[in-house]
């Protein structure tokens, strides 16, 4: 029996029971003296990382902290801080790497709240384009789908490239999304293959439209692609001044967030789906449910980051990415993630 399929009468009643507590915990601890109680967040699409962001809005949990949420969608990471930076976005749910990356430009952003303690990136190749290669040493010379060029997962291709001796301008990065558009990319030979995310890359195994050389949705297909199995990615960010500026505010969100992960690591999988938009499923419950089985090992429990984990990201990054490696020395890690919301989350 499959621990998802664990779920009693009596467990189900114990869990409910603890959520019960919990909810009403965090409806009376909600932050009364809140800076600002409307704030905006810009997220990439329905993808399996972010999902702690959507169950906090749909099952009130923001609005259990005093906040009003209204949020943004973009194609890719770059377009997220895009509206972060310019103001037009409070919180930026997006992948850590993008701290290190602004710090190299000098700019002062930081993860709040840890999502997702593992890349989940999977490499795929298009079944169409599978005779043609036999290692990512053949990557040279195809056409790889990101979510937007100089995206996060754009770099971590570019990083399982180089690592094999592919140099990165060999092949060509195309933004394709991480929904729909980036399946139908493949399917259509838009594409030889690409990186991506749950539930599409479910879909398209499922589908056997692609077959699948680097798995990143665990521990040891982390450490197998990257060679580490502390690799913080999905999170939430925002700026070093709007903390100094909203304490209070950035520890509501956290708040939010951390209780959402707590849902996602105790609901059936079938729970998850129903407190969840219907573009999430991309028209296919089953292929969503085995998708969130597939990505669970993901999600973080608690929010917090391992302190070996952001190092262990600017290390592996700053090995190909030129801007990066200039910064490297100069680049104060610590600053660029903090606990301190996490361990301060009503308990």
């Amino acid at each position: 029996m499959t621990k998802f399929a664990q779920g009693s009468a009596l467990r189900k009643m114990l869990l409910a029971a603890v959520c019960c507590a919990f909810g009403v915990a965090q409806v009376a601890h909600a932050v009364d003296n809140l800076e600002k109680k409307r704030v905006e967040v810009a997220t990439v699409g329905a993808v399996m990382g972010y999902l702690p962001v959507d169950i906090a809005i749909t099952k009130g949990y923001f609005k259990d902290e005093g906040l009003e949420v209204e949020r943004s969608m973009f194609p890719g990471g770059p377009k997220v801080l895009q509206a972060m930076m310019g103001g037009t976005a409070d919180f930026g749910s997006s992948a850590y790497s993008n701290t290190l990356t602004m710090a190299a430009k000098g700019q002062k952003v930081v993860a709040v709240t840890l999502m997702a303690r593992y890349p989940g990136y999977v490499v795929g190749i298009s079944t169409k384009s599978a005779t043609k290669f036999k290692t990512i040493k053949d990557m040279k010379g195809m056409k790889m789908g990101v979510t937007a060029p100089g995206s996060s997962n754009n770099l971590v291709l570019n990083y399982i490239a180089s690592a094999a001796g592919v140099e990165t301008g060999s092949f060509s990065a195309i933004g394709v999304g991480a929904e729909a558009r980036a399946a139908a990319a493949v399917r259509q030979g838009q594409v030889d293959g690409l990186i991506s995310v749950d539930p599409v890359i479910t879909m398209l195994t499922e589908s056997r439209d692609l077959k699948v050389v680097a798995d990143m949705r665990t521990a040891e297909g982390t450490r197998a692609a990257l060679g580490t199995d502390q690799y913080p990615e999905a999170a939430i960010l925002t700026t070093a001044e709007f903390i100094a500026k909203n304490p209070n505010t950035v520890q509501a969100f956290v708040n939010a967030i951390v209780r959402a992960e707590k849902f996602l690591k105790t609901a059936m999988p079938e729970e998850v789906a129903d407190a969840l938009p219907v573009a999430y499923q991309l028209g296919n419950r089953p292929v969503f449910l085995q998708a969130y089985k597939n990505s669970h090992a993901t999600f973080s429990e608690d929010g917090r980051f391992d302190p070996s984990g952001p190092p262990a990201v600017l290390n592996i990054l700053s090995g190909f990415d030129k801007e990066l490696a200039a910064a490297k020395d100069r680049i104060n890690v610590p600053a660029t993630y903090t606990n301190r919301f996490v361990d301060a989350v009503p308990k």
